[in-house]
């Protein structure tokens, strides 16, 4: 029930009481900040990388190629040309629980600068009751007896922010939010960076099946050719069980690779927020390795610091911890709050809202503290602490995306160049191998010399599958050093959360 109107009240304040308000407007605009001011930092970043990215493809002219398009770095997944992984990336985008859970961060995040916003303006409560009382004879001079007591009014306050305490819990929840959002974004760059990860080493224990396969096949065939020789003595007892040793060994490797693929499935699937049931008929199907992208992405230093969410996120953190200096600076002096309490009061509830019921009081109340044992000081104190640690964290934040960017870049250089020798040894290896079982065939060699060939030959595909893995994993690791992939969090509906203004 509404009893007064600002605009049209049913009984107009008295002359003090306008004077008290003009009182408040006044000490509002004399209001102050305590509180440092926030000043965004200037990252120190190097000119270039120490393994620049130049010097990194130099080596693989005709192969892989620098590019500096954001595009690309933005949407790297697509330069895989893999029609499975951009399902996947549009799955984990949609589903994956990490995610939904920073989106409820951020929602909670502006929940929580209303909450500070609210102290801006006045509090106001109704309240209303009905009650009878009973009074003996000559208590407090009365003639005792009962009656009858109604009431309905208001109760309004409001604090002025005199110091800007209120002020700075604003700008602190801005903040807070404004990383909330960008740490959303980081993890959705971590994300699609494991996904990536994940479903090339799916397919490349995939790819190394087959090569285990084929081994099996090999080495049955030479099981096979021996156990001939050896049925009309052309090959010895331990030759036969040399062959039997083979074969028994390269059917081992199959279970482990097996287990292997197994879980980077399972991985994927938790990964889009499924079980791994959901995503067998996707997965569990042999599918081609995943190709190197024919260029690596290429960012400056500088264009790091802004493009990572990561780094973004302690910045703001940074300007959260500084703002809530302001807030305990303010907790020290005293705050000035006007009150207004009104009301109709009457044993007849029938006559309530007559005027001649109402009542009211106004004024100011101003209070702070004299003692407290240093309680106040220790405070800012605290946090001013907080804030040191959210300047260091961003210096080490950054300091840890220059270095993943250049841990990336020479992993790739140098498993580029290892990669190379191991396709020119697995050449060799393979022609060792036909040369071997040809001559065993026609007599001219030894069944150890076939032997050998056979596990260097194994050794060398699983080897190379191996080392094509490692090099689109150290892609995917630059593209995520550099800041890519974040960028698909925003096509979805969770984006409007995560980029609607403050409220």
């Amino acid at each position: 029930m509404t009893l007064m109107s600002a605009s049209t009240p049913l009984f107009p304040l008295p002359r003090r009481a306008r004077l008290l308000a003009a009182t408040a407007a006044l000490a509002l605009t004399a209001a102050c900040t305590l509180g440092p001011d926030y000043q965004p930092p200037a990252a120190d970043a190097p000119a270039s990388w120490s393994a620049t990215t130049t010097q990194t493809t130099g080596q693989v002219a005709g192969k892989t190629q620098v590019n500096t398009d954001a595009t690309v770095l933005a949407h790297w997944w697509t330069e895989f040309r893999d029609p499975t992984l951009d399902k996947l990336v549009a799955d984990v985008v949609a589903g994956n629980l990490d995610l939904k859970v920073a989106e409820q961060r951020i929602l909670s995040a502006r929940a929580q600068r209303q909450q500070a916003a609210a102290a801006q303006y006045p509090s106001v409560k109704g309240e209303s009751a009905a009650m009878r009382n009973r009074l003996p004879p000559g208590a407090t001079g009365s003639l005792g007896g009962t009656s009858n007591i109604f009431l309905a009014g208001f109760d309004a306050s409001w604090e002025l922010d005199l110091f800007g305490g209120t002020r700075r819990s604003i700008e602190a929840a801005d903040a807070n939010i404004e990383a909330g959002i960008e740490n959303r974004r980081s993890l959705v760059m971590s994300m699609l960076a494991e996904l990536g990860t994940d479903y090339a080493a799916l397919r490349s224990v995939q790819a190394r099946i087959v090569i285990a396969n084929e081994n099996v096949r090999l080495s049955q065939e030479t099981r096979d050719l021996t156990a001939a020789k050896y049925k009309v003595g052309l090959a010895t007892e331990l030759q036969l069980a040399e062959a039997d040793g083979q074969l028994e060994q390269q059917k081992a490797v199959l279970p482990s690779l097996a287990t292997q693929a197994a879980q980077r499935a399972h991985a994927i699937a938790t990964l889009t927020g499924r079980t791994p049931a959901d995503v067998d008929s996707l997965l569990t199907t042999a599918g081609p390795e995943v190709p190197l992208p024919p260029t690596l992405p290429a960012n400056l230093p500088s264009e790091v610091v802004r493009a990572r969410p990561d780094i973004r996120a302690a910045e703001r953190t940074m300007a959260a911890t500084n703002a809530q200096i302001g807030v305990r600076e303010a907790a020290r002096f005293p705050k000035l709050s006007l009150g207004l309490i009104g009301g109709f009061l009457n044993p007849d509830i029938g006559k309530l809202l007559q005027g001649d019921s109402f009542g009211w009081s106004v004024g100011p109340t101003l209070s702070g503290p004299i003692y407290d044992g240093g309680r106040l000081k220790a405070g800012v104190k605290d946090a001013e602490a907080q804030a040191e640690e959210a300047r260091l964290t961003y210096r080490k934040t950054v300091l840890t995306a220059f270095q993943e960017v250049e841990d990336a870049l020479v992993a790739y250089s140098n498993e580029r160049q290892r990669n190379e020798t191991l396709h020119r040894a697995l050449d060799a290896a393979q022609l060792a191998q036909d040369r071997a079982r040809s001559q065993y065939r026609a007599g001219l060699a030894d069944f150890l010399t076939v032997l050998d060939a056979d596990r260097t030959l194994a050794t060398s595909k699983d080897a190379v599958a191996q080392s094509d893995y490692a090099l689109v994993q150290q892609t995917i690791a630059l593209y995520k050093a550099l800041g890519g992939g974040w960028q698909a969090g925003e096509t979805t509906t969770a984006a409007s959360v995560a980029g609607a203004p403050p409220a």
